[in-house]
């Protein structure tokens, strides 16, 4: 109860300072992504949901630099055997993003480059591979209070990996909205 009570008093304090002034962010999302490829949607027909975090430090007035990381997963069935399988994408991005605006709204644009750990496993086995792939992202920032925001994003990842049949378009459009604070 003493961590619950300290971590509330720190969010209400931080709550309080000037964000122009604040130089890091820190926002925590769910969404969901699209994946493009029609072999993924033929074993995996829904789209899967992802959980993020995302940390941001400020540059210049208008220019940050941001660490960015999710957890998605998604089940399906093989295509023969109907045999369950779960495919997990684990990335660890880092990029840029311009942003426009002082007021409670602020729009921003964003691109970079991930580290992309694809994990596939099913009846026949466990296939890991770890890829680069780039992405670019467009958003906006609803400040609640001087230092709270609802972060909403658009984004598109650019990724494709080896499999059995070929190469595989991991990459697709993504949709995440979050909570972040400034301080």
């Amino acid at each position: 109860m003493k961590k619950v009570t300290f971590v509330l008093i720190f969010l209400l304090a931080v709550c309080f300072v000037n964000a122009a002034d604040a130089k890091f962010s820190l926002t925590l999302g769910a969404g969901m992504r699209k994946v493009s490829d029609n072999l993924y949607k033929d074993v995996y027909s829904s789209n899967g949901s992802a959980f993020s975090i995302d940390l941001a430090y400020k540059v210049a007035n208008s220019l940050q630099v941001f660490l960015h990381s999710d957890y998605f997963t998604v089940d399906g069935e093989l295509t023969l055997t109907k045999e369950p399988t779960t495919l997990t994408i684990l990335p660890i991005e880092v990029g840029l993003r311009l942003l426009a605006g002082k007021n409670k709204f602020r729009p921003y644009i964003g691109l970079g480059a991930g580290y992309y750990k694809y994990t596939e496993e099913n009846i026949i086995g466990t296939m890991e591979e770890n890829k680069v792939g780039f992405f670019g992202e467009a958003g906006l920032n609803f400040y609640f209070v001087k230092a709270l925001f609802l972060d909403l994003k658009v984004k598109y990842i650019m990724l494709k990996v080896d499999g059995a049949d070929g190469e595989i378009t991991l990459g697709g459009l993504g949709l995440f909205g979050g909570i972040g604070i400034s301080f």
